[in-house]
């Protein structure tokens, strides 16, 4: 992996993801709930959203770590075939990029299922759990930016630069 590209990339998807139509609107409804206050109560107490929020970003950022781990692992098992891991990954890539701009439809990429929670979850330990949910389950949504940075990573980097890549995107 070469520093100059990787880091800025994964961090660029990442962002990308975070902005996406299906993430950007739920912000101000996740920070609601994951800290038991109104929008105009989280002004007021900052520190108590901030820390809700960072447990939140911990959570989610495990699931990737973990699969950016396991892509890694698997392209490492698989440096044999490096090169053609790498061509079949560029053209996993492409198809991600054109199921994004809507000139291919999938329908696996675009299921849902939901878990339906009534309560906040308990303390900073329920804003890591429900980030931890929401890095599991949001792949409908950001799957394809984060598909590609898996694949990025499984075919180019060690399983420290895995880390860090992953690390970087959750950033």
């Amino acid at each position: 992996m070469t520093d100059s590209v990787g880091v800025p990339l994964a961090f660029l998807a990442g962002l990308l993801s975070f902005l996406s139509p299906c993430v950007l609107p739920l912000i101000p409804s996740y920070v609601s709930f994951i800290t038991g206050l109104s929008l105009d109560d989280v002004g007021s107490r900052r520190w108590v959203a901030l820390s809700h929020a960072v447990m939140f970003v911990l959570g989610f950022t495990v699931i990737f770590v973990l699969l950016g781990a396991s892509a890694t692992a698997v392209g490492t098992l698989l440096d044999y075939h490096r090169i053609w891991l790498e061509r079949v990954g560029g053209v996993l890539i492409v198809i991600f990029g054109l199921y994004l701009l809507g000139a291919l439809r999938w329908s696996a990429l675009a299921r849902e299922r939901r878990v339906h929670l009534q309560n906040k979850p308990i303390g900073y330990l329920g804003s890591a759990l429900v980030g931890l949910a929401f890095g599991a389950g949001w792949s409908p949504c950001i799957g394809p930016i984060l598909g590609a940075v898996l694949t990025y990573t499984s075919a180019t980097a060690t399983l420290g630069e895995g880390i860090v890549l992953l690390l970087v995107y959750s950033l």
